[in-house]
């Protein structure tokens, strides 16, 4: 809406600067009209990972309670992982894995589970925190992406033992909380 105002105003000025042909008002208007251009590029995606930047890793370990977490590891990305019906506990495993890897985590908190109301794909919904924090020392809690995990069906166990078995599948697609941490 402030866009839609800011260049209706912008319209009316340079129909007025191109009427009276001044030279420094006609320098001003050309050197906005590129920014003003950029102003409507691209979209925003309030999901995509705008966090810290950490070269990649190699070895990313699994836990399931913050407990587990060694002290020196700091919360840096919260997300909800979704997956898509029929895929099993071994390919969710591998794809959070690689996501793992390509962010620098070195351990992936996995959190609760709950069946997605609609059909889904592999997705990773980055949804915090502003801001690093220590795991152990500072646990936020389950509370993140609540706007989305709020309208979702029924909780599905998918803990330690059933984490990476590829005989374990479902027929419905599955969404879960993961925290990445950095612990060096």
């Amino acid at each position: 809406m402030g866009f839609l105002l800011f260049a209706g105003f912008f319209a009316v000025w340079m129909e007025s600067v191109l009427m009276k042909k001044t030279l420094p008002q006609l320098l001003l208007a050309l050197l906005l009209a590129p920014i003003m251009v950029g102003c409507g590029g691209k979209d925003y995606d309030p999901t995509a990972y705008s966090g810290k930047i950490y070269d990649p890793t190699t070895s990313v370990e699994f836990i399931f309670h913050p407990s587990q977490a060694p002290l020196a590891c700091r919360v840096f990305a919260e997300l909800i992982f979704t997956v898509p019906e029929g895929e099993t506990a071994e390919q969710m495993r591998d794809k959070l894995l690689q996501e793992a890897k390509a962010r620098g985590a070195d351990m992936v908190l996995v959190g609760q589970s709950r069946q997605m109301e609609d059909d889904g794909e592999y997705a990773f919904i980055y949804v915090g925190p502003d801001q690093e924090y220590p795991c152990r020392a500072g646990w936020h809690g389950w509370g993140h992406g609540y706007d989305i995990w709020k309208d979702q069906g029924g909780f599905v166990s998918i803990g330690f033992k059933e984490w990476g078995s590829p005989d374990l599948s479902f027929d419905f697609p599955v969404l879960i909380k993961t925290v990445f941490l950095r612990c060096r």
